[in-house]
């Protein structure tokens, strides 16, 4: 458990020197947007693929694949209920409330939790996987026909479907279960070169998420019931269930188990924000949602880390 909570130590001390940074004026939204777009195109995939080319996928993708499965899908129906029933919400406002609920950020918070609290990044592969190939797509294209529609402009479901395919993180993911599965062995030179690129990614990501906390604006005061019951859902909710399936229901052992309930607590991801502005549909749910869920997320995972036990 010390190792646990070391790591997260280490994370919020990242993330503080690019609070810190931001504060004193030394970094803006600028360097934020370059450390984000370094990491995610370079380091990330970078990252993913040296970790999942070494990785034991027997191990990876088991039982703990379904479980994140399943705590996906059941937060996000807890979700479309109320919305449906209690708030009565737009087909529109349903897929960002929905995001909101239920799409971790697996990128600039999965990874590095994922690389100094769970000791390995590949348990991330699973989650991102599941999020690119089925939500992100479906979402995207719910939105695009909404707005092809509200505009009476034509929309390509290809164009969605296809995303994955144009995502580097998935690409990285791609070519290092290819080669794992294939048994190939990459020349040291190459190896290393890789490795020394991903190495940008965590601090990189940390930092930009520090500058995001402090110059990110407060939350708004619209929608405060469903807005306090989304980051719940997420927070608190999403783990539970991963928690209660991992230890009840599918006997993970204790490392698996605390891979499935801290990376079901981690933060809405801030692409949700970028799909209700593409989308034009509830901006301001998905920012508020956003701020809360990064702020609450870590100290909420490293309680549920600590109950969950020693691994």
């Amino acid at each position: 458990m010390g190792d646990v909570l070391s790591g997260f130590f280490t994370i919020w001390s990242v993330i503080g020197i690019g609070w810190l940074l931001a504060h004193l004026e030394m970094l803006d939204h600028t360097a934020q947007s370059v450390l984000s777009k370094v990491s995610f195109y370079v380091g990330l995939p970078a990252l993913l693929f040296s970790s999942l080319r070494v990785a034991d996928l027997e191990r990876i993708f088991s039982y703990n694949v379904l479980v994140s499965s399943l705590a996906i899908f059941i937060t996000l129906a807890v979700y479309l209920v109320l919305a449906s029933t209690l708030w009565q919400r737009s087909r529109g406002h349903k897929v960002i409330g929905s995001f909101g609920s239920c799409y971790v950020n697996a990128n600039n918070m999965g990874l590095p939790i994922a690389a100094y609290v769970l000791k390995d990044t590949s348990w991330v592969a699973p989650i991102l996987l599941i999020q690119v190939i089925f939500l992100q797509p479906l979402g995207l294209s719910i939105l695009d026909a909404l707005s092809a529609r509200k505009h009476g402009q034509a929309t390509s479901w290809w164009y969605n479907l296809s995303m994955p395919l144009r995502n580097p993180m998935t690409l990285g993911v791609a070519a290092g279960l290819a080669v794992n599965l294939l048994g190939l062995s990459l020349p040291n030179l190459f190896a290393g070169t890789i490795e020394l690129v991903a190495g940008i990614s965590v601090p990189a990501m940390l930092i930009a998420f520090g500058i995001s906390l402090r110059t990110g604006p407060l939350p708004g005061k619209g929608n405060v019931a469903e807005t306090i019951t989304i980051s719940l859902l997420k927070v608190v909710f999403q783990p539970l269930v991963a928690f209660l399936l991992a230890r009840l229901v599918f006997g993970l052992d204790p490392v698996a188990t605390l891979a499935v309930t801290v990376l079901a607590g981690l933060p809405t991801a801030q692409n949700v924000f970028i799909f209700a502005m593409r989308g034009d549909q509830s901006v301001q749910l998905a920012r508020d949602v956003i701020f809360i869920t990064s702020l609450a997320s870590i100290p909420a995972v490293t309680v549920m880390a600590a109950l969950v036990g020693p691994v």
